[in-house]
């Protein structure tokens, strides 16, 4: 037996900080500095005032010292050095550490001796085990243990007369300016049976909840504080040796929380958005100036596409927020990105601004065209998001997907790595009706418990019962600011002819289809035509026509791409809209947000009408009053009903909402502005009828319990790997995030669960997959259905 025991496997990276007494220190150290540079704000983000302060730092200090404690096992141990345990070569852990070090503190003697710490004080106490307890949260993991994990064995060997445990204890006594710690032997403790250790934590998590139900709503954001700052400390204590030294941290946390972005940085921004190539300079619109002006703590803001609202949230945050770091919150990567490429894109890099999603170093790489990306964020493995997520603690502004700032409310992990940061910031969370159910209930969740922080919400449209949930959850706290008038009321479209397809090859029965003959004369005239599809396969067939009928060769975006050419194409679609070429793209929803283009004729399936208002802010987008005219040009849409064997066919969305949406578009005048496609579905009596499903927040409401939630409505479908790609995967010539391919649900006859896997991402066979850079994937089983 060594005379050492481990917290993490040893590494030359990682050097004496591997060792548990070391480890625990360091931990310990990093939770110091994080409450030095913002305990305050952990708590002002709560609404909590400085009295709770002493509470909370002792509650984090405790726990970030005894975390790891129940590593002192021979089960653990014999998972990190198999040589130096061989009893336990080959064997699982018959309980985690999390839970073993709940019952070293309650069943062998440190209970009086920690007393004194936490001054008896039951809420300290509790939120420092609960946040012992849930520091490694993970899907689907059971809360508490109900029983030992199969062949580890029927008992387990505390090592608490090892040196090592000793030396854990000297830390501790140190740290917490306790008295002299008992000494204690060795014992074992029964996984199976009646005495087993199992009943000792079901009856301890049965006290717990009844002291949970005793706590205040305050009392509760406590706790929820305390448990995302402890596992903040431990990130910041396991991650930190990779990228400083250990006598730099306390430094390098503070530097991080000094990092804000500067008034004249945000003025920077908004002034080369309103600068054009030719050096022409604008001014920013009153109702710009309007949003800037709101001093609410939430600011609510309802504008049309192409109205100017993210150049809005920009002067907001300048007004606002001055020094104060903000998140630009996106409800896709793709809108991230782009938000990002639109605003922060810095050619001279002094802004400091960053791109945060999942898949956001493709992303770098190919905005940067080759420059080394800070984040390498492949989501491959727990450890890389930690290192990764202290990347957001020093970035002033964070352009993201909103599941990063959101997902802290489910206990997703990256939501919870960033939390210090997020408890120092702003938020813009925009396109917010485009958020599910799920979602929707997060950020519900989120703007009820942040009650210490400026927040912008931004959308073109938004149903009215929800509307009446944000106005319910947060009263006077929140104002509206609605959209520019003279765009608002502006005529920007015509025509909505509804079309009747089974299939968009019926519109080829003659080369003279009216359709047809439409597209043909305004390509013919250098326009620009977005035609929407529902499905991939509609946005197939529909290119099969054009490229048959027209002669053209249209550019296909939708999310069955290999991730990097996905953003390929992306690009494409908006360098042709950009160029002064004839432009025809055929896409499905994923441009409804994603992409900011102008088209001068759009043709979509029928679809719900919230996603019909956001695919007709694509058409006609630059329209502006003319100077010389009160009568701009509309430009017309038309809509495909798509049909199967004379049925309404509405896959991926439910026939109600087709049917809805049909009703809606019979309301619409001749001449339309964005003004009447929302009040005439804001009016309609089925809209007013609908209800949100509302979830709670696992953070928030959690107490006793870590378990991470849901934070979108589910989806249907399988990510794989394609054969062609595993070699340079393999070699480290390609990265796992480049070459991610999302598929719908494989045939059953593909057997898919018997496929080979490439780090748990499941390997297509290349018989079984039809695949074009330019066209994207399709199951190859003989017809056009993939």
């Amino acid at each position: 037996m060594s005379d050492r025991l481990f917290a993490k496997t040893p590494s030359p990276r990682l050097g004496d900080c591997a060792y548990l007494a070391n480890h625990l220190n360091d931990a310990f150290d990093a939770a110091s500095c994080l409450l030095s540079a913002t305990a305050s704000s952990q708590l002002r983000i709560f609404g909590l005032g400085e009295d709770w302060l002493p509470r909370f730092a002792r509650a984090v200090k405790l726990a970030s010292v005894l975390h790891d404690l129940g590593k002192a096992n021979d089960h653990f141990q014999g998972m990190i050095d198999p040589v130096l345990w061989p009893e336990r070569r080959n064997r699982r852990q018959g309980l985690r550490h999390e839970w073993v070090t709940s019952l070293i503190v309650h069943e062998y003697g440190l209970m009086a001796w920690l007393v004194p710490y936490w001054l008896d004080d039951q809420q300290i106490f509790k939120a420092a085990m609960w946040a012992i307890h849930g520091h490694h949260p993970k899907p689907l993991r059971a809360f508490p243990p109900g029983e030992v994990a199969e062949g580890a064995g029927d008992r387990m060997t505390l090592l608490l007369g090892h040196k090592e445990f000793n030396r854990c204890l000297r830390v501790i006594r140190a740290a917490l300016e306790l008295s002299e710690p008992p000494s204690l032997d060795n014992a074992t403790v029964p996984l199976v049976g009646s005495e087993s250790v199992f009943k000792f934590l079901e009856n301890q998590f049965e006290a717990d909840l009844d002291f949970w139900e005793t706590l205040s709503r305050d009392e509760r954001r406590f706790v929820a504080a305390v448990k995302a700052c402890v596992i903040c400390a431990d990130v910041a204590g396991s991650a930190l040796p990779e990228k400083i030294e250990r006598t730099k941290r306390s430094d390098w946390i503070n530097t991080c929380f000094e990092v804000a972005p500067t008034p004249s940085q945000l003025e920077k921004v908004i002034q080369r958005r309103l600068t054009e190539p030719n050096g022409t300079e604008h001014k920013l619109r009153p109702f710009q100036r309007a949003v800037g002006d709101s001093k609410a703590d939430v600011t609510f803001v309802k504008a049309g596409c192409g109205s100017g609202k993210t150049l809005a949230a920009y002067h907001w945050a300048k007004t606002n927020c001055p020094n104060q770091r903000l998140f630009m919150c996106y409800p896709t990567t793709g809108t991230a990105t782009e938000g990002f490429r639109d605003y922060l894109l810095d050619d001279e890099g002094n802004l400091g601004a960053e791109l945060f999603h999942s898949r956001a170093s493709v992303d770098w790489e190919i905005l940067m065209a080759g420059t080394r990306a800070k984040l390498d964020d492949s989501d491959e493995s727990d450890q890389l998001d930690r290192i990764e997520s202290l990347a957001a603690w020093s970035t002033p502004i964070v352009s993201c997907t909103v599941d990063v700032v959101l997902g802290i409310i489910q206990n997703h992990r990256r939501g919870i790595y960033a939390w210090p940061a997020l408890a120092q910031s702003s938020f813009v969370f925009d396109e917010i009706h485009a958020y599910d159910d799920r979602l929707f209930s997060s950020l519900l969740q989120f703007l009820k418990s942040m009650r210490g922080v400026r927040i912008l919400l931004m959308t073109a449209s938004l149903p009215d019962h929800r509307k009446k949930l944000l106005d319910k959850a947060l009263g006077d706290r929140m104002v509206g600011v609605d959209g520019p008038e003279n765009l608002e009321t502006l005529k920007r479209y015509h025509g909505h002819q509804l079309l009747d397809m089974s299939d968009p090859m019926d519109a080829a029965q003659s080369s003279t289809s009216p359709l047809l003959e439409q597209l043909r004369d305004e390509l013919g005239r250098g326009g620009k035509v977005l035609w929407v599809c529902n499905t991939v396969d509609r946005v197939l067939r529909a290119s099969r026509l054009v490229e048959e009928t027209l002669d053209v060769q249209p550019v296909i975006y939708h999310s069955r791409f290999r991730y990097e050419d996905r953003v390929a194409q992306h690009g494409e679609v908006i360098s042709r809209f950009k160029s002064n070429e004839a432009t025809l793209a055929i896409t499905t929803q994923v441009c409804e947000m994603s992409l900011d283009l102008s088209a001068t004729i759009l043709v979509t399936d029928l679809a719900p009408i919230s996603a019909l208002i956001q695919r007709l802010g694509r058409l006609n987008r630059r329209a502006q009053h003319s100077q010389t005219s009160n009568h701009p040009k509309t430009m017309p849409f038309f809509v495909v009903r798509p049909t199967s064997d004379g049925k309404l066919y509405s896959l991926p969305y439910t026939d109600d909402e087709l049917e809805s949406a049909r009703e809606w578009l019979a309301q619409l005048p001749e001449k339309v502005s964005q003004r009447d496609l929302v009040e005439i579905w804001e009016n309609s009596q089925k809209q007013q009828r609908v209800k949100l499903k509302q979830y709670d927040s696992k953070w928030i409401d959690g107490g006793p319990r870590t378990e991470v939630g849901e934070l979108r409505d589910p989806g249907y479908g399988i990510t794989v790997v394609m054969q062609n790609d595993l070699q340079g995967l393999r070699d480290g010539a390609v990265k796992l995030a480049r070459v991610l391919l999302p598929m719908p649900s494989p045939p059953k006859q593909f057997n898919w669960r018997e496929w080979k896997q490439y780090k748990g991402v499941p390997v297509v066979p290349s018989s079984l997959l039809n695949y074009d850079k330019t066209r994207g994937g399709k199951w190859n089983i003989g017809d056009d259905n993939g």
